[in-house]
């Protein structure tokens, strides 16, 4: 069936953030300080930063990023992060996570993104964001809105802000519960095997892995059916067979 509801991750999928630079975005926070009294330079503070994370482990798993299912807050790593080491900024912390990505990330929105979402809204299937991230919600939102400008998704989701990372299902049914349509009646995007993919159909959605973002290796869920889409214009063939009756692929 035609879905009533298609959500979308972010990175790698609605957006390409490949140009990442961490010790960039430091410096862009690091121009903002009111002290430094220990003259802590960029590099120093992501060095700082990657002992945090990998002490981080005992609380959150080795593989955080790609395995565990529970989530925090930049924020509160910042807050760790710039306090340790004596640095007082001029702004609030929830303004640090916004500097600190517009600095590190070169964000474009990925090839033909937009002629997809502008379809989605001519066939009246809703549209909806959930990532995984550090970064709040609204910074989400904020950067989606800049980056795909008169956009009409019902929602945007991070996982800071809903405690589960994907692919637990509690995440994926919040965004049930927000999409107000059956889990069958929704297809979730992303770049992902294992978060998104094996994910979503945990959850009861149709997974769509969008394959040219992803990263190398990946290994394919066992047991999990999906769609695999190359490009956006191939979704949108995809959604047009089966308003003309066509076969589902799954």
């Amino acid at each position: 069936m035609v879905p009533e509801m298609v959500i979308f991750d972010y990175g790698q999928t609605l957006a390409d953030e490949g140009d990442y630079d961490a010790v960039r975005g430091n410096r862009a926070v690091l121009s903002m300080a009111v002290k430094n009294p220990r003259g802590i330079t960029a590099e120093q503070l992501q060095e700082f930063a990657d002992e945090l994370t990998k002490d981080m482990e005992g609380l959150f798993g080795e593989e955080k990023r790609g395995k565990a299912e529970g989530e925090f807050s930049a924020v509160s790593f910042d807050r760790y992060l710039y306090e340790y080491l004596e640095i007082e900024l001029g702004i609030p912390w929830e303004e640090v996570e916004r500097v600190f990505w517009k600095g590190a990330a070169r964000v474009r929105a990925t090839e033909n993104v937009k002629k997809l979402l502008d379809y989605l809204y001519r066939e009246g299937i809703g549209t909806a964001v959930v990532s995984n991230m550090m970064k709040s919600t609204q910074s989400l939102k904020e950067k989606i809105d800049g980056l795909l400008p008169g956009n009409h998704f019902s929602f945007v989701m991070t996982s800071c802000d809903y405690l589960f990372r994907k692919p637990h299902p509690r995440i994926f049914g919040m965004a049930q519960v927000k999409a107000g349509v059956p889990a069958d009646r929704i297809w979730y995007c992303g770049d992902n095997l294992f978060c998104d993919v094996k994910g979503a159909a945990g959850a009861g959605m149709k997974a769509v892995w969008y394959a040219p973002y992803a990263k190398k290796g990946q290994k394919a869920p066992e047991g999990v059916d999906y769609l695999t889409v190359y490009s956006w214009d191939e979704l949108i063939e995809v959604l047009e067979s089966l308003k003309r009756g066509g076969k589902e692929e799954w």
